[in-house]
């Protein structure tokens, strides 16, 4: 399944997310190459269902040997990342190419400040919710990793031509 699939059924299941990570640093000007898709989703009930049901009907199935459902359980998840570090809940369907979704169970910023700086920025007929510059810098910023860090720099690039 391709990205842009995952986006659509996404936008289609009216599951609420918020776009992060190498995709959303592509979308906001950097070409960049990445392999999966980020986001943070609304973890209320409700929207976690939606979840639960674009999954299945995406045949996605957790990499990890996990449930679905347990995404639903806040206590697991807090385990999973205190005991065994998980950064993220991640899904894919059984295609040989298929791309991963990772969904951040404790991301850096919450859903709701993620939510309200986002910008829909359009992919085709899709209108996509995506991190702001500043956003992604903050969620990029003390990772280590020479690709963050790299987007960080292009990121402070295109926030100063667009100002």
């Amino acid at each position: 399944m391709s990205m842009f699939d995952l986006l659509r059924l996404l936008t289609e299941a009216k599951v609420e997310f918020v776009l992060v990570g190498g995709l959303a640093v592509a979308l906001r000007g950097y070409s960049r190459l990445t392999m999966d898709v980020d986001i943070v989703l609304a973890m209320d009930i409700e929207n976690l269902q939606h979840f639960i049901t674009y999954a299945r009907n995406a045949n996605l199935r957790p990499v990890m040997p996990v449930n679905l459902e347990d995404l639903t359980r806040p206590e697991l998840l807090n385990q999973w990342h205190d005991e065994k570090h998980m950064q993220a809940f991640s899904l894919q369907s059984r295609d040989a190419v298929a791309t991963v979704l990772d969904i951040l169970i404790r991301p850096v910023l919450d859903f709701e400040t993620l939510k309200k700086a986002a910008d829909g920025i359009e992919i085709g007929p899709l209108t996509i919710p995506v991190a702001s510059i500043d956003h992604l810098i903050a969620m990029k910023s003390g990772t280590g990793r020479n690709k963050d860090l790299i987007d960080i720099e292009e990121l402070q690039k295109i926030r100063r031509s667009s100002s």
